[in-house]
């Protein structure tokens, strides 16, 4: 997605120069597909260009007296190693219509991924059958006239399906 990007140099800048070029990055530096600048009523020179979202530029204005200048509203400036010159910077923010979209693409792939995850794992559960829910300990019976020790007690599990149907009565 690209946004509209207007670039303008001042009136004190541009002087006595009568026409320019926007160069940069976006063009790869090449004079004959510089920008045409216009010049305005009160001396300044604009250009406007689709630039890409989220990307940083680097541009400069070369005015037909022969100067390169710089645009003095510029949010950021480059040093050109090995030039001795500045650049102009220019950030395309993130248009937020496009925030929603990757927003959007993300969560969908977040839910497919977590889909994904939790069908993985229920294939890979073992199945159980009449998995062990209580325990109960049962006592032999008790004589009345006789007093009998009570030697062991066994443990008997109980199958979940059976707990289940005695708490339903």
């Amino acid at each position: 997605m690209a946004t509209k990007v207007t670039f303008e140099l001042s009136a004190n800048i541009v002087a006595e120069a009568t026409s320019g070029i926007l160069v940069g990055e976006f063009n790869n530096w090449d004079f004959k597909n510089g920008i045409s600048l216009k010049r305005q009523k009160d001396g300044s020179m604009k250009a406007s260009v689709e630039l890409e979202n989220g990307k940083t530029y680097e541009y400069r204005y070369f005015l037909n007296d022969g100067r390169w200048v710089n645009d003095d509203r510029a949010a950021n400036y480059s040093h050109v190693v090995g030039y001795n010159v500045e650049n102009c910077v220019v950030s395309v923010p993130v248009v937020e219509e496009e925030v929603i979209v990757v927003a959007a693409k993300v969560e969908k792939i977040a839910k497919a991924t977590v889909t994904k995850a939790a069908a993985t794992v229920k294939a890979k559960a073992p199945a159980v059958k009449n998995p062990v829910v209580e325990e109960k300990v049962i006592a032999p019976a008790k004589t009345t006239k006789k007093a009998t020790p009570i030697k062991a007690a066994a443990v008997v599990a109980t199958p979940a399906k059976k707990v289940a149907k005695k708490s339903a009565k």
